[in-house]
């Protein structure tokens, strides 16, 4: 099948739905992929977990890759897109290449990087957790602010499953270093940060992504999302994939202490002639 072929124009961002993305920080897809292209990447995830992959990295220093363990309430790898052909297919699929250019102006998108995340069923409320966070403040050495991240769960995805929750508007917000506190991808503490809020910012408000099997959330690198624990049943197994728009590049950045920062990301990349990280590497941050 051609790759115009999986292109559903009718299912792609109308201009009302890119003026929302400015204004919320985050776009709900319809239902665009097929039970069929969901299932296959199940198919893949489980292999991957099995230790069956089609493609090598060259290495994994500084990447997430955790190993199965059932006492794992969070299992976390990166880069799946790189190493298993159906979580490529799903990742890099026409329609989210196509929603990205429109959300974000882009000619082209690169990816940047990926996460399947498997959230385990959960009586622990205080486990499983997300904490709020952004995730351009994890990414300081991207120049741009219109890198955007698709989370495509591969089920159904309810209330109890712990879905992402996205903060509406926090993409426009003045970030000080009385919020940064609060900030981190492993903070358990959900509830501090929303009493910040009602105090600084009362009129915020909560959108949580439930969505369908085939529907996908997009959200500015800028916006301020985290998840709660799964207390379903069911595991909440989904594909994260951050995405480069056509302006980004390598900047240098630094920490208080005068100290050179350096992401996981830059460890499995190229160098440019000048020495530093490219992102423009077709080998871990492909045109998609």
């Amino acid at each position: 099948m051609k790759d115009s072929d999986l292109i559903k124009t009718e299912l792609l961002p109308s201009s009302q739905d890119i003026e929302f993305y400015n204004q919320y920080g985050w776009y709900k897809s319809p239902v665009i992929f097929t039970d069929e292209e969901i299932d296959s990447a199940v198919k893949g995830a489980r292999d991957f977990y099995d230790g069956k992959v089609d493609f090598s990295l060259p290495t994994k220093e500084g990447i997430a890759d955790d190993k199965v363990d059932e006492k794992l309430t969070i299992r976390n790898n990166e880069f799946v897109t790189l190493q298993k052909k159906e979580l490529r297919a799903l990742g890099w699929h026409p329609m989210i290449r196509e929603t990205a250019k429109r959300l974000t102006k882009s000619s082209y998108i690169r990816l940047f990087a990926d996460s399947l995340v498997n959230k385990l069923p959960t009586n622990n409320i205080d486990d499983g957790i997300i904490g709020w966070h952004s995730d351009k403040a994890y990414w300081p050495t991207c120049s741009s602010n219109k890198l955007l991240t698709v989370w495509i769960p591969l089920q159904d995805c309810t209330i109890e499953m712990g879905p992402v929750v996205y903060i509406d508007g926090s993409h426009k917000w003045e970030i000080d270093e009385e919020m940064k506190q609060f900030f981190s991808f492993n903070n358990q503490d959900l509830h501090s940060f929303q009493v910040y809020l009602h105090k600084n910012k009362a009129s915020f408000k909560k959108s949580f992504m439930t969505l369908k099997k085939g529907q996908v959330s997009f959200h500015s690198c800028n916006t301020i999302h985290s998840s709660s624990p799964n207390i379903s049943n069911k595991s909440r197994l989904a594909l994260a994939v951050h995405l480069q728009d056509d302006s980004n590049h390598y900047q240098e950045a630094f920490m208080a202490n005068g100290e050179k920062i350096i992401i996981g990301y830059d460890k499995i990349c190229s160098k440019d002639r000048n020495g530093n990280p490219d992102y423009s590497d077709k080998s871990i941050f492909p045109i998609i």
